[in-house]
């Protein structure tokens, strides 16, 4: 794959039973570099999820964890889900303060996420949405690269089938607890 960093393409290279996304989060953060990487996991059926794995350098990791309200109908619109919830490509936004309304809710992502730039990359298996995986940047804009861009759209074709596979044990374990 190119562009696709070598540590990155190694966490792939492990048998299907390793735990995958939780050392994903961390290893994405730092080669991205970003402030908070998250992986989302949906039911496409119910039209619900979870976030099921998190990264912060914040320390803050475990308040996202089996955060399931981006999709509950109290939660104000977002533009980002309408997004993905229609196409499968990834959107990269390199400030929340000069992003258009029809990208994001500027008052609910300061609210809520608190970041100032981010990655939306939705993942698509059998044309659903089963989940998203969102990197951020808290203090500052940032300007995505190519490199950026390549690295997300190989983890979209890469992380499906494993999300796939994983999810319905994912989702129930959150929503037992």
């Amino acid at each position: 794959m190119t562009n696709f960093p070598e540590g990155l393409a190694r966490l792939f290279e492990q048998p299907e039973s390793t735990p995958l996304f939780a050392t994903l989060m961390s290893a994405l953060a730092e080669v991205l570099p970003c402030d908070r990487c998250f992986l989302y996991q949906r039911d496409p059926v119910q039209g619900q999820g979870t976030i099921t794995h998190c990264y912060s350098k914040d320390g803050q990791a475990d308040q996202w964890i089996g955060a399931d309200w981006l999709e509950d109908s109290n939660a104000p619109q977002d533009p980002l889900m309408t997004i993905a919830l229609r196409i499968p490509e990834a959107v990269f936004v390199n400030d929340v303060e000069t992003a258009g309304a029809n990208i994001v809710n500027l008052e609910y992502e300061r609210e809520v996420f608190r970041h100032r730039a981010l990655i939306h990359a939705p993942l698509y298996h059998d044309s659903l949405l089963i989940g998203i995986l969102e990197c951020s940047v808290f203090d500052a804009p940032r300007q995505w690269t190519e490199a950026d861009r390549c690295i997300i759209a190989n983890l979209q074709t890469l992380l499906a089938p494993r999300l796939k596979h994983s999810s319905q044990d994912s989702l129930a374990a959150i929503h037992h607890n």
